[in-house]
């Protein structure tokens, strides 16, 4: 990106995002084996508190439950938000937010993205994280530290992988979607994401990728402003280093090549 150099015909950059164990164990041996740098996107909190994201309590309510029960999660997710509605907090009705957000995309069905959405952006902070612990506790029959030893990398492992040449960016402290914050939330997240990451990343020229893929021009002006050099989001869509900004580059989803799709071909 700063030289304007052409890169050898069929490049690619492998990014890897959220700091899960499984890049440690399964991925880093496998990139050491064949001599390839990856690029590991890692989040703050699961480091520093041991805490699980909210983005995976979601996601591993979502498997436990499966097809076969997620009438009954929307029916637990109802009544949590008529327990809530009203006392400590205002929001819309239930058939209100799910004509909203139950709208369904390329991944997910109706149902499915309106939980995620709901969870992940729509209802205030306070509420979402009260709703997705209670949805955690009555599905996830382990304690919240123990998962967290279990699903994330620790400092040690990310420290080990960057002397052998792996590298890393910055991937938020909560894991939020960063252009729906406030700008005092947005450069909190991101200072506290950066402090985690000291001695990992160089808080001179570093690299960020943006959970969900969020970002608007306040997190682009900060970002370049505290030493970001280079973004990546989640446009689908094959980078030109020529014609890009670099603080916003596309990238492909592993569920664009097989065995899952083909879609890389079109996209290309």
């Amino acid at each position: 990106m700063r030289t304007k150099r052409d890169l050898p015909t069929n490049s690619l950059l492998l990014t890897f995002d959220d700091g899960y164990i499984d890049h440690y164990l399964n991925v880093f041996p496998i990139l050491m084996a064949n001599k390839i740098r990856g690029l590991f996107a890692v989040p703050g909190k699961p480091l520093t508190e041991n805490k699980v994201l909210a983005v995976n309590k979601i996601h591993f309510i979502l498997a436990i439950v499966g097809e076969d029960r997620k009438q009954d999660l929307l029916a637990t997710v109802y009544k949590l938000l008529n327990r809530y509605r009203g006392t400590e907090f205002d929001f819309p009705s239930n058939e209100e937010l799910y004509d909203k957000l139950a709208i369904a995309n390329r991944f997910d069905d109706k149902d499915i993205i309106f939980i995620k959405r709901l969870l992940q952006m729509e209802l205030p902070e306070w509420v979402r994280d009260r709703i997705i612990d209670d949805l955690f506790r009555i599905y996830i029959p382990i304690s919240e530290g123990a998962f967290s030893r279990e699903l994330y990398m620790n400092f040690e492992q990310i420290r080990l992988m960057k002397r052998s040449g792996m590298d890393f960016a910055v991937h938020g402290y909560e894991h939020y979607w960063l252009g729906k914050l406030t700008q005092r939330e947005m450069k909190k997240d991101i200072n506290k994401s950066l402090e985690t990451l000291e001695g990992i990343v160089d808080s001179n020229d570093w690299t960020m990728v943006f959970p969900y893929g969020s970002y608007n021009p306040e997190v682009l002006a900060y970002i370049s402003d505290k030493g970001c050099k280079l973004g990546f989001t989640t446009e689908v869509r094959v980078a030109d280093l020529q014609a890009d900004t670099p603080l916003v580059l596309p990238r492909l989803d592993t569920t664009d090549f097989p065995p899952q799709s083909e879609n890389y071909l079109e996209i290309t």
